[in-house]
């Protein structure tokens, strides 16, 4: 045969001999080991070039998936997220977001080691929402009905006698705006159910005002009280009036509010009878603060500086707080605006009928001495204390019907007859300050209208409360002078460049 040519004839027996088996299989045995030890190394020199150049394991932003769908995929091999990114790439037109990187290697990592960092990552999530979150409470809300108390409203959400103690055992001014609740008011409960099924107080909430509200909460089986109020923005406003029929009409024509005018009225009720003595033409000036939380106007602040012109007569006052106090006006010189009495009780309203000792009664059609001051104004206007002192009593008196009767020093009395109503908490024995409200303007007793009947006596005799001789306050203590003068002088500049300017208007 042509193919038996090609060996040596010496050599073909050895081709079917066992030895050349065995050589046969060494040699094929050993180009199989430097194969796979050539693809061995081939491969480890490309797994080395691609750790060193691809980033390790990202999270891509995958359109359509939320953030915890992501975090769940975060160890996504690199060729794999290459072909994801590609592919997101193709169908968005849109390069794909890189939200956040993971330490992490997944390729030089065992399976094991990925399954156990999985777990303490979500181990720190938990953690973490436990932490940063306020734990979830079933929450209820009690709208306060008249004549409800702490130990009538509790048992509403399944509390009992034992939490209304625990709370009211708390300090008293800690917890004064929950012992003092007003009709309308709403409470917000935080309870849970412990196992044994009982009902559990974790939180309480009172919305005081658009600024403050008020807390309990449960801390380590016991309660704590507070209030928070947040930070607003004052805005200091000027503004100017004259006055055509009222100080009341001027003040809504000048953009204010009731609050504000009768601020104002407050501040010169001591020299001047707005019921009285306003003429047609006298003017004023306001710098005030506006109140203002998140860019929006929510009420009006105090009144910083103020000026009253009175049948061409000037009045000015500055707001100074000196310690410890809420703030009191002085005139530029340091005298207080304020007087032991208020002239008026009734700021807005008009005088119906003077001190009389001859006048005719108009229901008893009879001469009978009238030894007060009428003040007509619609039924539930406010009637203001007109000095501090003592409410003597409290009730009704015969003709004069439903009455409050308050004592000063000793020396002074007066009387606020005709009300429609007492104001809550006016009661004999309780201390009242200057401008509080005590009562509400009506008709009670012997009265044709709505009016208020206002009497002043010193050491017991009736005197006319339009002209007695009242009493100043103290004026601003010298300590404080240097620091009031600092204060006034910038609201003062301020004053007389309104009044230029409303000069300059009327030219």
């Amino acid at each position: 045969m042509k193919r038996n040519r090609l060996v040596q004839p010496s050599k073909q027996s050895n081709i079917f001999s066992d030895t050349a088996s065995h050589l046969v299989k060494y040699r094929f045995i050993s180009g199989l080991v430097v194969l796979a030890l050539i693809v061995f190394l081939v491969t480890g020199f490309v797994s080395t070039d691609v750790q060193n150049t691809a980033p390790e394991s990202q999270i891509i932003d995958l359109p359509g998936l939320s953030a915890a769908e992501q975090h769940q995929n975060h160890l996504i091999p690199v060729s794999q997220e290459r072909r994801q990114t590609q592919t997101l790439a193709s169908l968005t037109n849109t390069p794909p977001v890189i939200t956040e990187f993971d330490i992490t290697n997944s390729d030089s990592l065992s399976e094991g080691e990925i399954n156990e960092i999985e777990a303490l990552d979500q181990e720190l999530d938990t953690d973490s929402s436990v932490v940063n979150s306020e734990p979830e409470f079933d929450w209820q809300e009690i709208v306060v009905k008249s004549g409800d108390n702490l130990s009538l409203i509790f048992p509403r959400v399944g509390l009992t006698a034992k939490d209304v103690y625990l709370v009211t055992r708390l300090d008293k001014k800690a917890i004064g705006p929950l012992l003092n609740l007003m009709p309308g008011q709403t409470i917000h409960f935080g309870t849970s159910i412990q196992e044994d099924g009982v009902t559990s107080l974790e939180r309480l909430k009172v919305i005081l005002s658009p600024i403050a509200t008020f807390y309990i909460r449960k801390v380590d089986e016991a309660y704590q009280a507070e209030t928070i109020t947040r930070e607003v923005d004052l805005l200091q406003k000027q503004v100017t009036g004259t006055i055509e029929s009222s100080l009341f009409e001027a003040g809504l024509t000048a953009g204010l509010t009731d609050k504000v005018v009768m601020g104002m009225a407050y501040i010169f009720g001591w020299d001047i009878d707005f019921a009285l003595d306003l003429r047609k033409g006298d003017h004023f000036k306001l710098i005030y603060n506006e109140v203002y939380l998140d860019g929006n106007k929510i009420d009006d602040g105090d009144i910083l500086a103020a000026e009253f012109t009175n049948r061409n007569k000037t009045f000015r006052a500055i707001r100074f707080t000196e310690a410890k106090d809420s703030g009191r006006y002085y005139s530029p010189k340091g005298d207080s605006m304020r007087k032991t009495f208020n002239r008026t009780p009734v700021p807005l309203s008009r005088i119906s009928s003077r001190f009389n000792p001859n006048r005719k009664h108009p229901v008893l059609k009879t001469n009978r001495p009238h030894r007060g001051v009428d003040y007509a104004a619609k039924t539930g206007t406010p009637i203001l204390a007109t000095g501090d002192g003592k409410v003597d009593f409290v009730g009704r008196k015969g003709g004069y019907g439903r009455t409050v009767i308050l004592s000063h020093g000793g020396k002074y009395t007066t009387l606020f007859a005709h009300m429609s109503r007492y104001k809550k908490g006016i009661r004999p024995g309780k201390r009242v300050k200057q401008g509080q409200t005590i009562g509400y303007i009506g008709s009670s007793g012997l009265a044709t209208g709505p009016h208020l009947h206002y009497e002043f006596r010193v050491n017991g005799v009736h005197r006319n409360p339009l002209t007695v001789k009242l009493p100043k306050a103290e004026p601003l203590p010298k300590k404080y002078r240097a620091d009031f003068n600092i204060q006034a002088a910038p609201l003062i500049a301020q004053l007389d460049t309104l009044v230029n300017t409303a000069i300059a208007q009327g030219e």
